[in-house]
């Protein structure tokens, strides 16, 4: 199961930004967390407002999630109560943990959301679950409609050899042979109808021009209004396996 699926399916609210906190995913548990689908791109948290545990009030870019991207570490220990746009608050312990590339730089961060009630369980899920993310050997990339990259994993790193100041904000078709790019026009009007496409092998070329078999799972990012605005791509390098 791909990391991105399998983020998917858990039952607790994990969302994930780049190196400056804007959001660039969440999962239903978050959205139902929120008690709202926020814009992706918002900064810091998706909480429609955040408090202290004794009511005062937490400014977005002090939270948890604000403070381990500032300062490239994990925050642990904070309990904090998450206000939805209904008026219901609930309290909450947050696991932000920075997302680091092959030479250490933090290129964003992951953090999971657990209800006070569901405490005997949240260490135990958060280590496993941050473990998961960061030990991927995937690429996980996010995408605009129109192919610009917007996000880079260390997993990206190690099978195409792009570092992510050097491929972010470039076309993907930088990672694709030119007689293949006609694959993209097809992959983004299936993403534009909202279907995801799942474990499709093709091949991919890395930065030192070495050809890859991969095998990919697209899956279409939609904003708070529900309209398809971009791609995350889950891509395995399975050469080895084809050879």
């Amino acid at each position: 199961m791909d990391t991105e699926r399998l983020l998917d399916t858990l039952p607790v609210a994990v969302y994930t930004t780049d190196a400056e906190g804007r959001i660039t995913y969440y999962n239903q548990a978050a959205a139902e967390f929120w008690g709202y689908r926020p814009e992706l791109g918002m900064q810091w948290c998706g909480s429609f407002r955040l408090f202290w545990p004794d009511g005062s009030p937490l400014p977005h870019d002090e939270c948890p999630m604000a403070i381990a991207l500032k300062e490239g570490r994990e925050v642990r220990g904070y309990e904090a109560i998450a206000e939805r746009p209904d008026g219901t608050r609930v309290p909450f312990v947050p696991y932000p943990t920075p997302l680091r590339d092959a030479s250490g730089r933090v290129t964003g961060g992951i953090n999971v959301l657990v209800n006070i009630r569901d405490r005997k369980e949240a260490g135990s899920l958060a280590a496993r679950l941050a473990a998961i993310v960061t030990s991927s050997d995937d690429a996980i990339i996010s995408k605009t409609l129109e192919g610009i990259i917007t996000s880079w994993n260390a997993g990206a790193t190690r099978i195409f050899g792009y570092e992510a100041d050097e491929i972010i904000g470039q076309h993907i078709t930088s990672l694709i042979p030119a007689e293949l790019h006609d694959e993209e026009t097809v992959i983004i009007s299936k993403l534009r109808a909202g279907e995801r496409i799942e474990h499709f092998e093709t091949v991919r070329v890395a930065k030192d021009g070495r050809r890859l078999d991969v095998s990919l799972t697209v899956s279409p990012l939609r904003s708070e209004a529900g309209k398809v605005i971009g791609a995350s791509k889950v891509a395995r390098d399975i050469t080895e396996k084809k050879q």
